[in-house]
């Protein structure tokens, strides 16, 4: 049986298009080390994908800190911009990958349930800020992942019809959000925090260098 042909894809941005997932936990660690408390990666593995205030209630829970959520997501938001904003190479296949897209006439977006500011020093500091077509981040749209809405979003930017839409993803709560909104959800396993292969995706890819073209079709 052929494989279909979809005319979109979105990527992820954290875990997909650059290995910054280990950047967010140091950030945690910077303003827990005050307490005396340290989160491993594999406690973080718990709550990766998932949004920012669900991560430090758990984290404020699992370490027994005291303390105002919102106070804790302040700092850790500041401390988080300083440290993406230093150089990061992309993922190994990434930049190829957006260029044969280009080549074919693909659109291409971006879908995070970042913030705003962190979207945009990430895709500053691995020099992709003018790589796709349209960016979607945390506060354009009522739910994060795994609710659709994001992806949603992200194909309403490039006129896209969900069904004709290969999500690019690296956790559950993507993985989730991707195929709710109707879309095809390829999970890519390059980052240094990549999760074991999550069943409920459509497709596992080791890594961006074997991204399947034959899986485009071209524009009408």
């Amino acid at each position: 049986m052929s494989r279909p042909h979809f005319r979109a894809v979105i990527f992820d941005m954290d875990g997909v298009i650059a290995d910054s997932e280990p950047t967010y936990l140091e950030a945690i660690n910077a303003v827990l080390a005050p307490h005396g408390v340290h989160m491993t990666p594999e406690r973080y593995d718990e709550v990766i994908g998932t949004s920012v205030h669900h991560t430090w209630r758990v984290i404020l829970d699992t370490f027994g800190v005291d303390g105002d959520v919102e106070e804790y997501v302040g700092r850790y938001d500041r401390t988080l911009l300083d440290l993406l904003r230093r150089p990061l190479p992309p993922l190994p296949g990434v930049r190829e990958l957006l260029a044969e897209l280009r080549r074919r006439r693909v659109p291409v977006a971006l879908c995070s349930s970042s913030w705003k500011a962190w979207v945009e020093a990430l895709l500053e500091a691995t020099g992709m800020d003018s790589a796709f077509d349209a960016v979607v981040w945390r506060e354009m749209a009522a739910r994060s992942k795994p609710a659709p809405d994001l992806y949603l979003k992200a194909a309403e930017l490039i006129l896209m019809p969900p069904a004709r839409c290969l999500a690019l993803e690296d956790t559950g709560p993507g993985i989730e959000a991707a195929k709710a909104a109707g879309m095809f959800a390829v999970q890519v396993r390059a980052a240094s925090t990549a999760l074991p292969p999550i069943e409920a995706a459509d497709l596992v890819l080791d890594s961006l260098e074997r991204f399947p073209l034959e899986m485009l079709g071209q524009p009408d």
